[in-house]
């Protein structure tokens, strides 16, 4: 083997090393988000900002250290002074700042299991609509292969003489339609999949497989009587954060007062005396009066700004409440219909299909009646298959409403 093919065949086992396949269940997809997302990496760090603030909040300012020295420039006569001051707040000013950073710590905390949250149902989604294609996929491929016996028996009858050429053309239509839907479906993973991969934080080239099969509806937990979800959490602790502003505004309406020693040593020429050296210890005490800025507009602020997160609370509940109850009714809902399929429709179509295979067999009825039989039991097949991914959907939202990351119940391999 020359050099030349040689080196081409090393850069192609190079490059199928590196792109590797990850098979992952529904469930087993958002842990891998969880653990991977870069960009809740990123947020992991909005809590360090909030600890290193908590860290930083409630000091006293650094003391004062002063050194003054003069001299006279016409004789010996000089003096030396050093003082120490300190500043402190007469209010609670330092214990409210505290209380803010501490509950602004808590809500970064809440935020970043929120957005674990809302990563864990956004990735599951979308593996739940990937593996809806492929199941999609697998009906259209029964109905071309329908489609196509079809076709082929048509343009057999038409030879004879015993069918329309519409027909056959109508059926070829039909196949090609199908097609069609199969690039599309294509189309959708290739969109699903380029979502997929930021959320679970692999590269472009690394094939992604999602396992398993979607079950049966289940029943729904019982409704919560109160939701804790993270984000609920996160708003409760901003308005505690907003309140311990207010009161920090209220408190600075007096500014620190200033406290400090200082000792001199001042040397004098007194005739006839000689050089005298005196020594002298003083203490300062400086108190600033609220006179032309009491921080009125500074706590107007923090008021409306504890107003405004009050009543996004009670947003965030209210809307928590209703997501709760949507996708609840909607679990329901397609429960319900799913029943139905199950129970009544699809074997009603599968009893019709054999009846007329049976009939056909006798030679009672056209093998066409028996080929579109089956293709209306495969459109129920498709219908039933959209209706158990809008169940798990609507089961995914149900669980991102009540606070659940990732559902206990798995899903099935």
């Amino acid at each position: 083997m020359s050099p030349t093919p040689l080196i081409l065949l090393l850069l192609v086992c190079a490059a199928s090393a590196r792109a590797g396949t990850l098979s992952l269940s529904v469930d087993g997809s958002a842990q891998y988000a969880l653990k991977h997302n870069p960009a809740l990496t990123a947020a992991r760090l909005r809590i360090d900002e909030a600890s290193g603030r908590l860290h930083q909040s409630g000091r006293l300012p650094n003391p004062e250290l002063g050194l003054d020295l003069t001299r006279h420039t016409a004789g010996p006569e000089h003096s030396a002074e050093i003082s120490f001051t300190q500043r402190f707040p007469i209010t609670a000013r330092l214990r409210h700042e505290r209380t803010v950073s501490r509950a602004e710590l808590a809500a970064a905390e809440a935020e970043f299991r929120d957005a674990q949250r809302k990563l864990a149902a956004e990735v599951r989604s979308a593996a739940v609509k990937l593996l809806t294609i492929s199941g999609q996929r697998s009906l259209r491929t029964q109905q071309l292969d329908n489609s196509r016996n079809l076709s082929e028996f048509l343009i057999k009858r038409v030879a004879t003489g015993e069918a329309s050429a519409v027909d056959a053309s109508q059926v070829d239509l039909e196949s090609r339609q199908i097609q069609l839907e199969k690039l599309m479906l294509n189309a959708d993973e290739a969109v699903l999949l380029g979502e997929l991969r930021p959320l679970l934080g692999v590269s472009a080239n690394e094939h992604i497989n999602i396992t398993g099969s979607l079950p049966n509806p289940a029943p729904p937990p019982p409704p919560a009587r109160s939701l804790l979800r993270p984000d609920i959490i996160a708003a409760q602790h901003r308005a505690t954060a907003a309140n311990a502003f207010v009161l920090e505004q209220q408190a600075r309406r007096w500014e620190d007062i200033s406290v400090g020693a200082s000792f001199s040593r001042d040397r004098t020429v007194d005739e006839p005396m000689g050089t005298e050296t005196e020594r002298i210890v003083g203490f300062r005490f400086s108190l600033p009066l609220p006179l032309w800025n009491d921080n009125s507009g500074r706590i107007l602020e923090a008021r409306a700004a504890a107003s405004r997160a009050a009543a996004e609370l009670d947003a965030t509940r209210l809307s928590a409440s209703a997501q709760s109850t949507a996708a609840r009714s909607a679990m329901n809902s397609y429960a319900a219909l799913l029943a139905e399929l199950d129970s009544k429709v699809l074997p009603a179509a599968s009893q019709i299909e054999d009846q007329l295979r049976n009939s056909y067999t006798s030679g009672q009825t056209p093998l066409t009646e028996v080929l579109r039989a089956r293709t209306r039991r495969l459109d129920l097949q498709r219908q039933r298959l959209d209706a158990l991914r809008d169940y798990h959907l609507a089961r995914i939202r149900h669980d991102a409403a009540i606070g659940n990351t990732v559902a206990p119940t798995a899903h099935k391999q």
